[in-house]
């Protein structure tokens, strides 16, 4: 069975979607996925959306991408929400 999906992260503002974007692509490039390849577009400078396809091959590989993106998601959204605290 093979899988194929959008996902989209919307961040508070351009500017935080940038930074995810910026931080995400050297992280991911190295990540080594066998059954399973994503494509990601660098968000227009006016948007606060970054859009992800997903395809793999079987749902393991699916959702291991997916958790992979959304923990990523989650740990520069933290880091964004403590930086703007300083």
């Amino acid at each position: 069975m093979k899988i194929s999906t959008q996902i989209s992260f919307q961040f508070d503002s351009p500017e935080d979607a940038q930074i995810f974007y910026a931080s995400f692509l050297p992280e991911f490039n190295d990540m080594p996925l066998k059954r399973s390849h994503w494509q990601v577009n660098p968000p227009k400078s006016e948007s606060s959306v970054i859009h992800f396809h997903i395809h793999a091959e079987d749902a393991t590989a699916f959702r291991a991408t997916i958790n992979s993106l959304i923990q990523f998601a989650h740990i520069v959204e933290k880091t964004i929400h403590l930086t703007s605290e300083l």
